[in-house]
């Protein structure tokens, strides 16, 4: 309740206690790895093509029964509930959009918030029932909630305030989370438990970044006085790079070009793939006792395999413990046909399903049956209607 000071404060303890910490770390490491987001966006895209109607529980041991279909309610009562389903339309994506959001936020932070954003008139903005992250719903000094777009005004940026963003005192606030086991009014999620992996996953990460960068330098070459390229110049005649006279090059300088002349003839390949120098060698000549001289000194890292295998087992351990199959993130690489077709069966039983369950009865308390009540409907005919799903598609 938007108006309700006692929620508000609640509110505010919540998104500032330490048990909610969490929940920004396990955004960066969706956003960081790779895996991690496939699998989640994996289990967000399949929800999103799960269809919800509105329903009546005829029998609790079998499925509920679609308002229309239904002889044991009110036609009236039926009709207001797919009115109030019709209205949770998305701007983003509509009731699949909805229902993808929610499953992702469910997924990473354990918890969202459906957001009514009501008709503004005269800005010809339609009603909109959004999900929003719990980073997007703020509260402000003022006593009131705002709605942020974009992590920068979460810092105080200038839109911060921006009326726009401001949520009036009419509008709908419901929160949905997947409860704790041990405190049941804190979120939980899979990947709370695996935030110490994760970590280390990118640790080992820029250990390898660092690595290859240092292996990017060409080293150091050492090169003894006294060699020199085969066609010399004339040391009487004095020349610069761009054979342009040159009244402060003195004859030895002109005569000792050995360094310039091998970075060029290095360089020259690079710039033109036609050139001579990529495949002609360039000569030197000097003293043959310094031939063996000659050295080349590697400053780079060496990959250390332990830490491959490291980074290895920690993301097989992440994947794990993910609430998704998998198998179904690497993409079904080790499994033979059969067992990918149980696996494809367990992916809907085991995790999407129990994700539609936990949004239909979400959005059952949270704004099918308040709504009802609120149009004069007694609590008694309210309670035999919910919210249900079809998975056929």
């Amino acid at each position: 309740k938007i108006n309700d000071k006692g929620e508000f404060e609640q509110f505010k303890v919540r998104r500032t206690a330490a048990s909610s910490a969490w929940q920004a770390e396990a955004w960066e490491y969706y956003d960081a790895i790779g895996e991690i987001k496939y699998a989640f966006n994996l289990v967000a895209s399949v929800v999103s093509r799960i269809r919800i109607y509105s329903a009546v529980i005829e029998n609790a041991h079998e499925t509920p029964v679609a308002v229309k279909s239904s002889t044991q309610i009110d036609p009236r009562l039926g009709a207001a509930a797919e009115r109030a389903l019709a209205r949770l339309d998305s701007a983003y994506g509509g009731q699949a959009g909805l229902l993808k959001d929610a499953a992702l936020n469910l997924s990473v932070a354990g918890e969202c918030y459906l957001v009514q954003m009501p008709e503004r008139p005269g800005s010809g903005l339609p009603e909109s029932w959004d999900i929003r992250s719990v980073d997007e719903v703020m509260a402000d000094a003022r006593g009131g909630f705002n709605i942020i777009g974009r992590r920068e005004q979460s810092s105080g940026g200038q839109n911060q305030n921006n009326a726009t963003n401001r949520l009036s005192k009419n509008a709908f606030v419901g929160r949905i989370w997947r409860s704790h086991p041990r405190y049941s009014d804190e979120a939980d999620s899979s990947l709370r438990g695996l935030l110490d992996m994760c970590a280390e996953l990118l640790l080992l990460n820029r250990t390898f970044r660092a690595t290859a960068r240092s292996r990017l330098n060409a080293g150091a070459l050492y090169l003894p006085d006294g060699l020199s390229v085969a066609a010399q110049g004339d040391p009487d005649q004095p020349y610069d790079s761009d054979n342009e006279l040159n009244p402060n090059f003195t004859a030895e300088e002109a005569e000792d070009e050995f360094e310039e002349q091998l970075i060029d003839a290095m360089t020259t390949p690079i710039r033109d793939e036609e050139s001579a120098s990529a495949v002609v060698p360039l000569i030197i000549r000097g003293p043959a006792e310094l031939g063996d001289k000659i050295k080349q000194f590697k400053f780079e890292r060496s990959f250390d395999p332990s830490l491959a295998e490291r980074s290895d087992r920690v993301l097989e351990r992440i994947l794990q413990g993910l609430d998704v199959p998998k198998d179904v993130v690497t993409g079904l690489a080790n499994v033979k046909y059969s067992n990918a077709l149980q696996i494809d069966e367990a992916l809907y039983k085991a995790h999407i399903e129990p994700m539609m369950l936990l949004i239909c009865d979400a959005l059952t308390v949270v704004y099918l049956r308040p709504y009802l009540i609120a149009q004069g409907y007694s609590i008694t005919d309210v309670e035999k209607i919910v919210i249900w799903y079809d998975p056929s598609a």
